[in-house]
């Protein structure tokens, strides 16, 4: 038999609308980072340690 353990919270109204918009606005920003630096730098530190 199955038992009841607690109810799924659900958004609803504007505080719905609000967590969609700032879910949708992250989603955007997600691929905004650069990090060629952080790679180059990986890139001169393995070659670095490739030489050796």
């Amino acid at each position: 038999m199955a038992v009841f353990v607690k109810a799924i919270p659900t958004l609803r109204g504007s505080v719905a609308d609000r967590f969609v918009k700032i879910s949708e606005e992250n989603l955007r920003r997600r691929f905004s980072v650069d990090f060629s630096k952080q790679a180059a730098n990986s890139r001169a530190i393995l070659a670095k340690k490739a030489s050796k």
